[in-house]
């Protein structure tokens, strides 16, 4: 397996959403309303290599639960993961001879398709699980995490059931975040034990299952898969949209002004507003947006006063913060964080 460590990244793959877009059109939703969040055809979505800017998977989430009125649209999306997506990291998982090397695969591939988590395997005492914990610019969300979890879960114990094991692999989930007020919909979707306000997200599996065979070992074909994800990671290319993102996302405290990107690049202005243009942004845009997701995950994520998270931001002050936070939230910053469950 290739040793090339995974990069931390703002970005994401694109086609790993291609499930829940099918959902959302399954309920109606026009395709028109779901290009516009992301400012992209749903054609160029579906397109190989695809990454994009993190705050965009936030978007796409909260144009789901409002457009579907569904609170747990991750969750019910995250059912057509696994039966519906096809990539390497998949196939890859597919074909791993033991549950050990299926996720250390995906442990190794995972952050390539989403950059806001890390996967990494806990060995403890003789207990074995697979841990999500954040690590992009901008935190994932809810909705994106049980999305996640839900296709892992699918992922797991469709492996086992093709190695014709009836036991399930998943012991019990530890879940960030609050006990929602429908518990039973997330143990009927998960099919496991759950407890909330974890740190991070931790699937326990089955020790005795770990290591035990599961498919007949095909090294001529891990190899191929393995090269054709390493061949995906190398041509993958970064625009300068992608760019743009991670300079806001590096230097948000300092204000990421865009004279300052465009000297880093080496870019006139006028040069560099019309290549973001062309990828449906305006500079501007990007750094409200990435403003905007980071002033909630602070706000509820950390103790950091407002006059600290307005020196996050890059505001020169708590008035600024607050006119934008009403832009976006049509409330204040403080009483919104007052509004969240204690």
């Amino acid at each position: 397996m290739s040793s090339r460590p995974a990069d931390p990244s703002n970005a994401f793959y694109a086609p790993t959403l291609l499930p829940a877009l099918e959902e959302l059109l399954s309920r109606g939703i026009p395709a028109a309303q779901l290009e516009a969040g992301f400012r992209r055809t749903l054609l160029e979505l579906r397109t190989p290599l695809v990454r994009v800017p993190l705050f965009l998977s936030r978007r796409f989430w909260d144009l789901a639960e409002q457009a579907s009125g569904e609170a747990a649209i991750g969750l019910l999306a995250g059912k057509r993961f696994a039966s519906t997506l096809t990539n390497g990291l998949t196939y890859l998982f597919d074909v791993a001879p033991t549950l050990e090397s299926a996720c250390t695969y995906f442990c190794a591939y995972f952050p390539y398709f989403n950059g806001s988590l890390r996967a990494q395997l806990r060995e403890v005492d003789g207990q074995v699980a697979l841990v999500l914990s954040e690590q992009g610019a901008l935190l994932s969300g809810r909705q994106s995490r049980e999305y996640t979890v839900v296709g892992i879960c699918s992922l797991l114990r469709r492996k086992l059931l093709a190695s014709g094991i009836g036991q399930d692999p998943l012991l019990r989930i530890e879940l960030p975040g609050d006990e929602p007020s429908n518990p039973q919909a997330y143990e009927q979707t998960l099919r496991a034990p759950l407890s909330w306000r974890a740190s991070d997200v931790v699937l326990h599996l089955a020790p005795e299952l770990f290591r035990h065979p599961l498919s007949p070992a095909n090294a001529e074909l891990e190899g191929m898969l393995v090269g054709l994800l390493d061949q995906a990671r190398e041509q993958t290319r970064s625009t300068l949209l992608d760019e743009a993102a991670d300079y806001i996302a590096r230097e948000l405290p300092q204000g990421a002004s865009f004279q300052s990107f465009c000297e880093r690049r080496h870019l006139t202005e006028r040069t560099a507003a019309r290549r973001l243009l062309s990828q449906g942004w305006r500079y501007s845009e990007l750094l409200d947006e990435q403003r905007r997701y980071r002033a909630l995950d602070l706000l509820e994520e950390s103790t950091l006063s407002l006059a600290e998270i307005t020196d996050q931001l890059g505001y020169g002050d708590l008035q600024s913060f607050s006119r934008a936070f009403g832009r976006w939230c049509g409330t204040s910053p403080g009483a919104w964080r007052e509004s969240l469950p204690r």
